[in-house]
């Protein structure tokens, strides 16, 4: 005795289910998504990506031209943000003064020790630039500082009971 499950899709706008496929729509440059034919009416249908074509057993790869937005995005070099496991915290200067005068080392001795420009130590210190992520760990380890913030203050708010916020406590619609 086999049982016919129906597997219901939901729209991923408003959450509502759809009886029928959905329609692939992109909203204010937001990447596709499958949502029901009211929301469609808010976006610009696309195209759902082709499975590759076979022939005779052996796939054979399909590849489209790119598109100049994407290879513009394809070719662009990574900054330093790419890098950055989380955010530096706010008084970083004054979290690396402290260490370094607490460890007795002149601005001159870090930037020896760390193998760094002594202007490097001042701009820091001073909050013009903020280290890179070879730097933040060089001078977290040898002045035992911390220059991440932690993520259990994030974490802490969504244990707390409060729900996170979803696309439509942030989207206003408006109907003409």
């Amino acid at each position: 005795m086999s049982e016919y499950i129906m597997q219901t899709e939901y729209c991923e706008l408003c959450g509502a289910a759809m009886t029928k496929k959905g329609k692939l729509v992109q909203i204010e440059g937001a990447k596709p998504m499958r949502v029901c034919d009211k929301c469609a009416k808010l976006g610009t249908e696309v195209q759902a990506p082709r499975a590759p074509v076979q022939s005779f057993g052996r796939p054979t790869v399909v590849t489209k031209t790119p598109s100049k937005g994407s290879q513009q995005q394809a070719n662009r070099k990574r900054d330093m943000f790419d890098f950055i496991e989380g955010d530096i915290v706010e008084d970083y200067p004054q979290k690396i003064a402290a260490a370094r005068l607490a460890k007795g080392f002149s601005q001159k001795d870090l930037a020896f020790v760390l193998k760094m420009q002594e202007g490097d130590i001042k701009k820091f210190e001073r909050g013009d630039r903020a280290p890179t992520e070879a730097e933040r760990k060089k001078l977290e380890k040898e002045l035992d500082i911390v220059l991440l913030d932690t993520a259990d203050d994030d974490d802490k708010l969504q244990k707390g009971g409060v729900a996170s916020t979803t696309l439509g406590d942030v989207l206003q619609v408006k109907r003409k």
